[in-house]
């Protein structure tokens, strides 16, 4: 069988994508650690997760039916599809940076912190507005199956974002509310313009003059819904489990273990993003596979995928072990001694690619959703007693340790959940 060189080509822009975006994401916390103090860094990381949250609400409401639907839709139905998409793309980015804007307020306004300035505020909104956007619109170019444009975009938006940061370096003006607004506007500029214009992009084989009845867009906000409420369950309890150590750390310990925490978990920010590139590159594919009952397809694709993410694990773990001057090299003095702390993550950050891999193989229909939610509920009353347990103790790294432990039982969670569907789809399984 001859190679694809279209296919293979479009797989090597992904990953290249996913490494620039890792590349950023790198080179700017390793600039923050060196130019901020550990209590602005600690809040920066504070309101980012914030956004964070705030993604993945809309990645759960409107990306992950999105990107069930489109594949199975045609003709005027799937431009309808992706005209819900963006329109509401835009409706909740603005509508949840209102809110968060609002909520800051009264946070800082009730606990008078002096950190909590009003431009850090105004820079919280417009991260959260740009970020949204920009997100979902990745989404949609990677439906489209055109990752050159995803990989266009995230090109410009790390060369706004790094002349940004540098002009603040060169003005002496970095700050956590500074740098929120920058990742904002050079999310906006890339993202506002696929989101009020979505077709202008479309394949020549989907008619941009044809309108889906009303009924049908009333049916497939149905469908959305369908498919959404289940998902908003399962992306609040991943937040809870791999974003929410900030806020537990910052009540238990202090803004300098926020730090030490946040700093820790960068060296396994490539594992990370590897599996937001496979999330990205496979999710609609395995729907479209579900849809033309490709499952032996399906099941080589999850083998082979686990197995890579299991042997990235592992070596980015020995070489954290073995060359453990390497974390003093690259973060300084300050945050020498944070070899424990890093290998944790790695393995957390390891077994949350694992997982996102399984789920998606849940992702195709409505049923695998309500799956998930049901784990989500699980899940969820898991980690507020293990996280309560965490805090008890004298040590940071137990916020890490739990969060490990979280991972592995959603992990057989979702597992027993996979087996039980593969028994409804083919009774000889078991």
């Amino acid at each position: 069988m001859g190679l694809n060189w279209r296919k293979a080509a479009k797989v090597g822009v992904s990953i290249f994508d996913q490494a620039w975006l890792s590349g950023i994401s790198l080179l700017i916390s390793l600039i923050f650690v060196r130019e901020l103090e550990k209590d602005e860094f600690g809040l920066y990381i504070l309101l980012f997760n914030s956004s964070l949250f705030f993604q993945g609400i809309g990645g759960a409401l409107l990306s992950a039916p999105y990107t069930t639907l489109y594949p199975r839709k045609q003709g005027p139905t799937r431009r309808a599809v992706a005209d819900i998409y963006t329109r509401s793309t835009l409706v909740f980015a603005l509508g949840v940076a209102l809110l968060a804007f609002g909520g800051y307020l009264v946070y800082a306004a009730a606990t008078g912190d002096a950190l909590l300035t009003l431009a850090a505020g105004a820079g919280l909104g417009i991260c959260i507005l740009g970020s949204v956007s920009k997100d979902n619109t990745r989404v949609f170019h990677y439906s489209q199956n055109n990752p050159t444009a995803a990989l266009r975009d995230n090109i410009t938006y790390g060369c706004l974002l790094m002349g940004s940061i540098f002009a603040m370096i060169k003005t002496q003006m970095v700050s956590a509310a500074a740098v929120l607004m920058a990742i904002g506007l050079s999310s906006a500029a890339v993202s506002m313009p696929h989101l009020f214009r979505p077709h202008a992009r479309l394949p020549p084989d989907e008619p941009n003059h044809v309108a889906a009845p009303a009924s049908s867009t009333r049916q497939l906000l149905g469908e959305f819904w369908s498919c959404g409420r289940w998902a908003v369950l399962g992306s609040f309890v991943t937040f809870l489990t791999s974003n929410t150590y900030p806020y537990l750390a910052a009540v238990s310990f202090s803004k300098s273990d926020v730090a030490d925490i946040s700093v820790a978990r960068i060296l396994s920010m490539p594992i990370a993003l590897l599996g937001a590139a496979w999330f990205n590159l496979m999710r609609s594919r395995l729907s479209q596979w579900a849809a033309e009952e490709r499952y032996e397809k399906i099941e080589s694709t999850i083998r082979m995928s686990v197995a890579v993410a299991l042997a990235l694990t592992v070596l980015e773990g020995g070489v954290l072990y073995f060359f453990g001057d390497l974390i003093r090299v690259v973060f300084g003095e300050n945050y020498a001694n944070l070899q424990t702390l890093t290998l944790l993550w790695t393995a957390q950050t390891g077994l949350a690619f694992i997982r996102g891999i399984y789920a998606a193989t849940l992702m195709s229909n409505d049923v695998g959703y309500r799956d998930l939610s049901q784990i989500g509920i699980i899940t969820l009353a898991a980690t507020v007693i293990v996280m309560l347990v965490a805090s008890t103790t004298p040590y940071a790294a137990s916020i890490v340790l739990a969060l490990t432990f979280l991972e592995l039982l959603q992990i057989a969670l979702i597992l027993r959940r996979r087996h039980h569907m593969q028994v409804r789809r083919c009774p000889a399984f078991n």
